[in-house]
């Protein structure tokens, strides 16, 4: 999955040559369904001074997403959001000195970001090359301990931020595929290992860069 969106990527943007000539109206509202592979660091430590780590979580991403779009002249701006499971899952072990371990598991995900883009074409179509910058909320489990990852849970919603590259090709009137690379900071989560080692915080600094491809329709 992986080296199959990577490859999607690297055509489309080998391709993405702008052409503002053939520019056309992409004001409105419009709406679809994304399927993504994220890979990121989540970055471990313990506050009674256990080695730290990076449990280094990878996996699927599938959501959807909602936005409202304004055109003057080639110029796009618009707001954009979205929802989406997150099956990213990552764990380290530590076996030097104290032994350490941890798991990062992602459960859902979403943002609400501002796009600011230029109308052009590719291949002859339609397309639609935008930046994308917001905010980013995340929900994770956690498990930590002394040695197998597999005690000591806790979950966290973070807030963070994320911002981006992609484009959106019309393949018929009012539908187009769409490809995307975001990073995305969700900042740091900490809990206590409960219930063995209730007096033993995790914190866990948690990115993520995610490469999507997707299905637009406008309304």
């Amino acid at each position: 999955m992986q080296k199959l969106l990577i490859s999607v990527v690297g055509v489309a943007l080998g391709l993405a040559t702008p052409d503002v000539v053939a520019a056309q109206d992409w004001t409105g509202a419009y709406g679809g369904v994304t399927l993504g592979y994220t890979t990121g660091n989540a970055k471990h430590s313990f506050d009674n001074g256990a080695p730290s780590g990076n449990a280094s979580p990878e996996g699927v991403l599938l959501g959807g997403f909602l936005g409202y779009g304004m055109q003057s002249g080639t110029m796009i701006y618009g707001i954009e959001g979205d929802i989406e499971v997150n099956d990213a899952s990552g764990t380290f072990v530590d076996t030097t000195g104290s032994t350490s371990a941890g798991t990062t598991t992602g459960k859902v995900q979403g943002s609400i970001r501002g796009v600011f883009g230029v109308a052009g074409q590719l291949g002859g179509k339609p397309a639609r090359y935008y930046a994308t910058a917001g905010w980013a909320v995340g929900k994770f489990d956690f498990l930590g301990g002394p040695s197998v990852a597999g005690t000591n849970p806790y979950s966290e919603t973070l807030n963070g931020w994320t911002a981006g590259i992609g484009m959106d090709v019309k393949v018929q009137a009012n539908t187009s595929l769409r490809v995307e690379y975001r990073y995305t900071d969700f900042g740091e989560a900490s809990g206590s290992l409960t219930p063995t080692l209730p007096a033993v915080t995790m914190p866990v600094k948690i990115d993520q860069h995610a490469i999507r491809v997707g299905v637009r329709l406008d309304f």
